[in-house]
């Protein structure tokens, strides 16, 4: 099953545990809540990769952390939890950042339950320093598979945590400067409007372009934490580094997206949801799409994992809008179908590397 699937069931699951027990304590919320999650994620409770109150010496005294996650011996992720009953604070935050530090520690999680916060320490600085990269709700979890998938001993082993990572902090130092300068982005597009239109509408333009900002911002942070797409807008002759499956879209010669990933279905969910997300496929196309002539029995992408005939996806992957792509197909078929989509916007579609 997809992650993006599992986490909602995960969700909705815990969701009812907690308003069937709001006051749940810290050892339930740690059987019912934090350790299923980190059982989803890859890593058995049961196995010597999971260590239950891991030691950490503290100056003169030793702290225990809830959860050490580990690969050969050594820790990976640290995840400090609480009961429901408890709301997180500044010192729980502290208690946590104070663990990684001293171990050296790359990934944390902090939860109670209700609320998680992740973790990433910055190793680009000489000075300790541990970034948080996503912060949500029990009931937001779905919506932040990417965040989540970076904890996971997959990624962990593959080195994608830190892909993530990077592309997380990438777009929250954008989000930060497009705060930053809202006021003088709104100025500069008054000022370039109303030289067009007139300084009659100069104030509507003006609160046009900070929604506009605003809108932006949300958006950004969003997508940073729903996908592993890697973009080259300006369409630059180097290729992104840690995927085997490139796809790349192209318009009037000019590549205006790609895409790489180490799963075939994982880069062709990226492509599409780029294709929704930023060029509009949906209004282009009829829900359920059924590729080739139209009149097969199977769809390729659809607002339910079903197909027309009443039948299950046999394989499929959670994209942009809800929707569910089919990726129960060869290599040949995927590309075959998959190109299908870009065309109905005008972007033309290449494969390359390990296809």
């Amino acid at each position: 099953m997809p992650l993006n699937d599992e986490l909602s069931r995960y969700s909705e699951r815990s969701v009812q545990l907690i308003e069937n027990s709001p006051q749940m304590d810290e050892e339930n919320t740690k059987r019912k809540i934090i350790e299923p999650l980190i059982e989803l994620l890859g890593w058995d409770i049961l196995s010597s990769d999971v260590e239950l109150e891991y030691s950490v010496q503290m100056g003169s005294g030793t702290k225990k952390v809830d959860y050490a996650l580990k690969r050969e011996g050594t820790p990976i992720v640290f995840v400090e939890a609480k009961g429901c009953d408890t709301p997180l604070g500044q010192s729980h935050e502290n208690q946590l950042k104070s663990y990684m530090r001293q171990v050296g520690v790359d990934w944390g999680l902090l939860t109670n339950g209700r609320k998680f916060e992740i973790f990433r320490r910055d190793v680009s600085s000489n000075r300790p320093n541990e970034i948080s990269l996503a912060k949500f709700t029990i009931e937001r979890v779905p919506a932040n598979e990417h965040p989540l998938k970076a904890l996971s001993r997959e990624s962990i082993d593959s080195g994608e945590s830190r892909q993530i990572a990077e592309k997380i902090e990438a777009v929250q130092n954008a989000v930060a400067s497009l705060r930053k300068n809202k006021e003088t982005l709104a100025e500069d597009v008054t000022g370039e409007v109303t030289e067009v239109a007139g300084s009659a509408v100069s104030q509507q333009i003006e609160d046009e372009a900070k929604a506009f900002v605003d809108d932006l911002i949300e958006t950004l942070e969003e997508e940073a934490h729903r996908t592993a797409v890697i973009q080259d807008p300006k369409g630059g002759d180097d290729k992104p580094e840690g995927g085997e499956y490139i796809i790349s879209l192209n318009r009037n010669g000019d590549e205006v997206f790609r895409v790489a990933e180490d799963v075939q279905s994982e880069a062709v969910g990226s492509l599409v949801n780029y294709l929704i997300g930023e060029e509009g496929l949906l209004d282009e196309i009829d829900i359920p799409y059924i590729p080739g002539t139209g009149q097969g029995s199977r769809a390729l992408l659809n607002d339910e994992p079903t197909h027309p005939n009443g039948s299950d996806m046999r394989a499929q992957k959670r994209v942009s809008g809800g929707y569910y792509l089919l990726t129960n197909l060869n290599s040949e078929d995927k590309k075959r179908y998959t190109s299908e989509l870009p065309e109905k916007v005008g972007l033309e579609c290449d494969f390359s590397q390990n296809w």
